[in-house]
């Protein structure tokens, strides 16, 4: 790099600081807007590579899904939440893109890998509205990058806008995501193995509905992954 050039970036660096999208600290020239330390301090849950973990025992004696498994852990006020939080609520989406590139990489040779096509699960018209994109959509293109694998984010549309889950039972939030998603595109997932993405799981009630939907569509398997999951510690 040209000196001149170097000492623009510096002076600009220094004027308006990049800082981690994670731990908020200045970032270095070069570096993502996800540190190299968060990016190695990253809490792998590594549950694709076990079979019945805690992800995938979310869907027992429910669904007849392939597998299932999510990224990271998150905490409280953790690293991974203040990621999560701003992809949903800071108008950061390359936040989810990068996620979806770091997961996608993980499961490199992995059962995941052997999908057909990866979708997103869809944020209500209004609520995309509001906030201007579904957080999943950049995951899911970050994921489909890594994998080399084709994805479709109009696959699947939801139908009404659900009320906040947070505070409700499981059977509450069962009821409230009952017939919440409509496959409008199913010749995309005929036949084929999709890999279903969220953000975020904690019940799995969502998700479930989402790949319920799917599996109505004839010769129709269905994988789920997410970018984090409720640390067991």
């Amino acid at each position: 790099m040209h000196p001149f050039v170097r000492y623009i970036n510096d002076f600009t660096h220094l004027a308006f600081p990049f800082n981690c999208f994670g731990c908020h600290k200045a970032l270095e020239e070069g570096e993502l807007p996800i540190c190299d330390d968060c990016y190695g301090g990253m809490p792998l849950t590594k549950y694709w590579q076990h079979d019945e973990n805690a992800v995938e025992k979310l869907f027992w004696g429910k669904l007849p899904i392939e597998q299932a498994c999510a990224y990271c852990f998150f905490t409280k006020h953790g690293m991974v939440q203040e990621l999560m939080h701003q992809l949903k609520y800071n108008g950061k989406p390359i936040v989810g893109e990068l996620m979806g590139s770091f997961f996608g990489r993980q499961l490199l040779g992995t059962a995941y890998a052997d999908v057909d096509v990866i979708i997103p699960i869809p944020l209500h018209a209004s609520k995309q509205k509001k906030r201007g994109y579904n957080q999943c959509d950049f995951i899911v293109k970050g994921m489909a990058k890594e994998l080399g694998k084709s994805y479709n984010l109009t696959v699947v549309e939801r139908l009404r806008a659900n009320e906040t889950q947070t505070k409700k039972g499981v059977y509450e939030r069962w009821i409230n995501v009952k017939e919440l998603f409509k496959v409008v595109q199913p010749q995309f997932v005929n036949g084929k193995h999709v890999l279903l993405v969220d953000d975020v799981v904690t019940t799995g009630s969502t998700l479930e509905a989402c790949a319920d939907a799917l599996l109505q569509v004839p010769g129709t398997k269905v994988s789920i992954a997410t970018i984090a999951c409720p640390s067991p510690f």
